[in-house]
């Protein structure tokens, strides 16, 4: 029996392992004192942006984490611990954190991981309040388009200018508007 569910933790710990593995980024909470409805409710929001919430005894996801790149988080592991995963960048699912966390004060957010780097509760919380990734192209767009657009109604008036000034000239001699 006790070799049956050795066996069985074994397995746990290699399917949690694959699953940590495969997340880009993954950030992890104490959730002591929220209901099963309260963290169904986050598992439904973080599956909205394509991410994930597992809640592991923090023994299985030590020794998951002890063999993977991003085993600096087990240090953010103690007691009741839940992990939230993405497999993309840290901004969406901090965002989706931090709301959750805000409306729901037993949630605490303890650090991460994310782009190969460990994430503190302050970073997290940090990248959340970052506009999005479209946002922000649509800003650097904005300030690399500025330079050109500035010169081109530069010219433009140049242009005006001399045009107007020659109309001047025509006028003043009797004859045709140019333009």
């Amino acid at each position: 029996m006790a070799k049956v569910a050795l066996e069985t933790k074994k397995t746990m710990v290699k399917e949690i392992a694959s699953r940590l593995k495969s997340a880009e980024t993954l950030i992890v909470t104490r959730y002591k004192g929220l209901s099963a409805q309260d963290i169904n409710e986050l598992r439904k929001e973080l599956k909205k942006i394509a991410g994930e919430y597992l809640v592991v005894k923090d023994s299985m996801a030590k020794k998951a984490l002890k063999d993977g790149a991003n085993n600096g988080i087990a240090e953010f592991i103690q007691g009741e611990a839940g992990i939230a995963m993405h497999k993309s960048g840290p901004s969406i699912v901090s965002k989706a954190l931090v709301k959750f966390s805000k409306e729901h004060e037993p949630l605490k957010i303890c650090g991460g991981f994310a782009d190969g780097a460990i994430l503190s509760n302050q970073d997290i919380i940090a990248i959340a309040a970052l506009p999005s990734r479209d946002v922000l192209l649509t800003r650097l767009a904005i300030v690399l388009n500025s330079p050109i657009r500035g010169l081109a109604v530069s010219l433009s008036g140049i242009i005006c200018k001399l045009l107007y000034a020659l109309n001047g000239i025509k006028d003043k001699k009797g004859g045709e508007n140019v333009g």
